[in-house]
C-alpha cells in the first residue's frame, strides 16, 4: 500500500476511535447532533494538529535522534499540542453551548444540568441556573481544561510512541536492504577484480615478465612475485572487509603499479602523494586499485610514451579526498565509447559502494583537468568511526 495513504487512513482511523468514545459519552448528556458536530470537528482538528507537528518532526529530522534526547522533545510537543486542542476544543463546545441556547433555551438547562421541575418559578430556575455556571468557573473550570491538556497529551504521547516506532521499522529494514545491496556491490566489485587481475592475458604477461627477470634480475623476480602474491591474497580475501586503511590499500595500488611496471618500464610513472594523518583512515577496499587500473588500462597503455600517475590524499573540511589524477583524456568519440562503457562499470560500481556505505554526501567524479590530464576524485565525510582504522 501507499505509504501516503496508509498515512492518511491510520490519521482518520485513530482520532476517530478516540473521538467516537467521546462521542458515545457526551451523547448520554447532549443532544445526538451537537455531539456528532463537536466530535467531527475534534477529529479534524487531531488530525490537522498532528499532521503540522509531523511537519516539524520531519524537518527536525528527530527520527535521527537518539532516544534520551528525542521523548523530551516529544513530551514537550505533546504537552503543547494537547493545550492547543484543548483550547480549540473547549472553544467548540462553547460554540455548541451558544447555538442550543439561542435555538433551544430550554434545551440548556439540560447540558447545565438543571432539573426539569413543573411549576418551579423563574427566579428558582435563575438560581439553578446561577449555580450550575459557578461549576465551571473559577479553580473548576482550570481542572477542566488541565484535564483536557493531559487527555490530548497522553493522545500525543501515544501518536508519537506509534509514528518512531513506525519510522525505526522502515529504517530498520531499508539499511537490511542497504545491507544487501553493499553486500552484492562487494561481491561484483571482487567478480570484477578477479577477472581484471587473473585473467590469462594478465596472468602471462606478469609470469612472463616474471620469468625474464630470473635471468636478469633474481631479486627483482622475488620481489615481483611477493607482489603478485600479495595482490591475489588481497584479491581474494577483500571482501571479508567493509572498509579497510587508507594505508593498507595503497599497499596494495602499489603492488599493483610495481607489477605493471615490469611491462611497462619507463613508460609508467608514478607518485604518492599521501598527508600522513590520512593513512589510518578508513576507505572501501579496492576502491582506489579499480581507478589506478583504470587509468593504466584506458589511458597509460594507449599513449606511446606512457604517462603519469599521481595519487594524492588530503582532508578538507570534514571530508577525505582521493585524487587519482593520470597522463589522458576522456575521449567523446565513437572509437572510445566502447571503451568508456567498460570503464565506466568499474566506475559505477565504486560509485554505487561509495553511496550505500556513507550516503549522498560521498561522491566519485572523474574528469579532464586540461589537455594532458584525468582527475578521478574520492570524496568520503568523515565521523568517529571513519577517521582511524581499528
Amino acid at each position: 500500500m501507499n505509504k501516503n495513504k496508509l498515512y492518511w487512513m491510520l490519521q482518520f482511523g485513530g482520532w476517530g476511535g478516540l473521538m467516537l468514545t467521546s462521542f458515545l459519552a457526551m451523547v448520554m448528556f447532549m443532544p445526538f447532533l451537537p455531539a456528532l458536530g463537536t466530535n467531527l470537528m475534534a477529529i479534524l482538528l487531531g488530525v490537522f494538529v498532528s499532521h503540522l507537528y509531523r511537519g516539524y518532526v520531519k524537518r527536525k529530522n528527530w527520527k535521527e535522534l537518539r532516544i534520551a534526547k528525542l521523548w523530551p522533545r516529544v513530551f514537550l510537543a505533546s504537552v503543547i499540542q494537547g493545550a492547543l486542542l484543548s483550547v480549540l476544543t473547549l472553544l467548540i463546545l462553547i460554540g455548541v453551548f451558544v447555538l442550543i441556547a439561542t435555538a433551544d433555551p430550554e434545551a440548556i438547562n439540560g447540558l447545565m444540568g438543571i432539573p426539569e421541575i413543573e411549576g418551579i418559578d423563574e427566579e428558582t430556575m435563575e438560581k439553578f441556573r446561577q449555580a450550575s455556571i459557578s461549576n465551571f468557573s473559577g479553580s473548576k473550570l482550570l481542572v477542566f481544561l488541565l484535564s483536557f491538556v493531559a487527555s490530548y497529551a497522553i493522545y500525543f504521547i501515544c501518536w508519537s510512541a506509534l509514528y518512531f516506532a513506525y519510522q525505526y521499522l522502515q529504517k530498520t529494514r531499508e539499511m537490511e536492504i542497504e545491507g544487501w545491496k553493499l553486500s552484492a556491490s562487494i561481491k561484483d566489485a571482487e567478480l570484477s577484480t578477479l577477472k581484471a587481475q587473473i585473467n590469462p592475458h594478465f596472468m602471462f604477461n606478469s609470469l612472463n615478465n616474471i620469468r625474464s627477470l630470473v635471468v636478469e634480475d633474481s631479486e627483482r623476480a622475488r620481489d615481483a612475485i611477493t607482489h603478485l602474491s600479495d595482490l591475489l591474497r588481497f584479491s581474494v580475501q577483500f571482501d571479508q572487509y567493509e572498509k579497510v586503511s587508507l594505508e593498507k590499500e595503497l599497499e596494495v595500488v602499489l603492488d599493483y603499479l610495481k607489477l605493471e611496471a615490469i611491462q611497462l618500464e619507463e613508460r609508467l610513472r608514478y607518485t604518492f602523494d599521501i598527508d600522513k594523518s590520512t593513512k589510518e583512515m578508513l576507505i572501501p577496499p579496492m576502491i582506489v586499485q579499480t581507478l589506478v587500473e583504470n587509468a593504466i588500462k584506458h589511458s597509460i597503455n594507449n599513449l606511446p610514451n606512457g604517462g603519469e600517475i599521481i595519487i594524492k590524499s588530503a582532508i578538507n573540511n570534514d571530508f577525505l579526498f582521493i585524487n587519482i589524477t593520470n597522463t589522458g583524456q576522456l575521449k567523446r568519440d565513437k572509437k572510445q565509447a566502447s571503451e568508456g562503457k567498460r570503464r565506466g562499470i568499474g566506475i559505477s560500481n565504486a560509485r554505487e559502494r561509495l553511496r550505500l556505505l556513507y550516503g549522498e554526501k560521498s561522491g566519485l567524479t572523474v574528469q579532464n583537468l586540461n589537455e594532458h590530464m584525468v582527475c578521478a576524485t574520492v570524496k568520503i565525510p568523515l565521523n568517529d568511526k571513519e577517521r582511524f582504522a581499528l
